[in-house]
Formats: C-alpha cells, structure tokens, sequence
C-alpha cells in the first residue's frame, strides 16, 4: 500500500488540478481536450485536504519560503 500524505503537501498555493491526489471536474460542455481552453473547473483533494482543516494551512515557515522563491524566480 502506498503511503499516503497526513496533509496537504502543497499547503500554500493548494493548486489541486496538478497534484497526483487531485481531481478536476469540467462543466458538461466539455467533450475533449479543445474543449478545455478557456473554461472554467473545480478542482479538490481526493483525500479532503481542501476542506478548510487546520492542519492543511500553511505555516509561517511555509508562507516565509514561497514568498522566498516567487522573489528568487521575479529577478530571473
């Protein structure tokens, strides 16, 4: 069995759509992957990370090392 996440592991930007335990679900109009641009979606935590817990925020530290790379990737 795999060993699955105690919490979000992406805590800070919970950017759902491109992590393996996430899912997306499309408006009926989308029929294929054309379909898809430009259309809105939700997105969630197959295992219920998005759900608001307060476990899956993010700490200080976190918060302190996203803003540190978002300033390193701006001076490239």
């Amino acid at each position: 069995m795999v060993d699955l996440p105690t919490r979000c592991i992406d805590p800070v930007m919970k950017y759902c759509q491109d992590c393996k335990y996430g899912h997306v679900i499309y408006g009926d109009d989308v029929e294929c992957y054309a379909d898809t641009q430009g259309c809105c979606f939700e997105s969630g935590c197959m295992l219920g990370f998005d759900k608001g817990r307060p476990e899956d925020e993010p700490t200080e530290d976190e918060i302190r090392q996203f803003e540190k790379e978002m300033r390193r990737s701006e001076c490239q």
